[in-house]
């Protein structure tokens, strides 16, 4: 299953995307949000140091400081050097660059207080990530060998927990900052096609960072 490639999809039809999905329960007279956001997502290494991104997020208030959210992401990183996975030594650096869609559903908690602007929150859920490997590791050892390394990466399902603080500002709008815990399913399956080597790269549990801006009804 692949969802639409990264590349395809800009800032504005996530955000479309996203608001469409609550437009029911605005006319329900519930509370409801929807927003952009950027993001960093701080791996292991392995594949990634760091992922870049951005994404649209809606959520509605189905009880009293309680919400439900979906979330739409597009990220892009460099997949560090995959040879070295296989024990391959390589004449230059070499990161290809992979990236990934992801599809979240989550709940958040906020604490308000009715003399301030700032909003607490805590979040936790999971989302569905599909992966989109880019060009082959080809490159040269320092003995002169070649290599050619190919990567199968399967679809991940990723789990976070997290908080952050909303600071509001006008009658409608609204920035916010978040940190979250993740969990990825991460399954890569790498093959030097020249020499027949194989290796795979495992689960990882990153760091995020998101800083968004959005608008209640």
């Amino acid at each position: 299953m692949r969802l639409i490639s990264a590349n395809r999809l800009g800032p504005p039809a996530a955000l479309a995307l996203v608001s469409i999905g609550f437009d029911a329960a605005m006319a329900e007279d519930g509370r409801a949000d929807v927003g952009a956001r950027s993001m960093v997502i701080v791996g292991e290494g392995q594949p990634a140091n760091d992922m870049i991104g951005y994404g649209a997020i809606g959520r509605w208030e189905f009880r009293d400081s309680w919400h439900l959210g979906l979330a739409l992401d597009s990220v892009e990183f460099d997949y560090e050097t995959p040879y070295r996975v296989l024990g391959i030594e390589s004449v230059e650096e070499i990161d290809p660059s992979n990236e990934f869609m992801r599809i979240s559903v989550l709940v958040e908690r906020r604490y308000e207080r009715p003399d301030s602007p700032w909003i607490w929150f805590w979040t936790a859920g999971a989302g569905f990530a599909s992966i989109d490997v880019g060009a082959n590791a080809v490159g040269t050892t320092p003995d002169g060998q070649s290599f050619d390394i190919a990567t199968k990466a399967e679809d991940e399902t990723h789990f976070f927990v997290g908080g952050g603080l909303r600071r509001a500002f006008g009658q409608h709008w609204a920035l916010e900052a978040a940190v979250t815990l993740q969990h990825h399913t991460t399954d890569y399956q790498l093959t030097d096609i020249v020499s027949g080597a194989t290796g795979s790269i495992g689960s990882q549990t990153p760091y995020g960072l998101t800083l968004g801006i959005g608008y209640g009804f």
